[in-house]
């Protein structure tokens, strides 16, 4: 009686196993990188040009971040996104302004008295 299919047949089995635990090994690694590169960045307001006071109707105003922010909206006049600067324009109407910016994780309100053009 000869015993040697059984060996062949075991070395087969055990060599499966190995690959298959390799296999799941490599594929289990670095799920959670997925997670981190989808966490939004935090932006936060450095400074607005002119920061309040008095503006004419058509004179723009140039908020910049810390970075890029996401989605700006305004409650008055356009926005246009540049970089880490976001920029409105008017024309704003004449009187008390409150100006307000949003965007992906915050809001800012800026105050401003709007004049006549130069």
């Amino acid at each position: 009686m000869e015993l040697t299919p059984m060996p062949k047949l075991l070395r087969s089995f055990v060599l499966l196993l190995a690959g298959l635990f390799a296999v799941s090994t490599l594929a289990g690694c670095g799920g959670d990188d997925d997670i981190v590169a989808n966490e939004p960045v935090p932006v936060n307001f450095v400074k607005a040009i002119p920061s309040g006071g008095q503006i004419a109707t058509n004179e723009p105003i140039k908020v910049t971040f810390d970075n890029i922010p996401l989605d700006v909206k305004v409650s008055a006049g356009t926005v246009k996104v540049a970089g880490k600067t976001a920029t409105i324009t008017g024309p704003f109407t004449l009187g008390e302004l409150t100006l307000t910016i949003a965007w992906v994780g915050g809001t800012l309100a800026l105050n401003y008295t709007v004049t006549a053009p130069d």
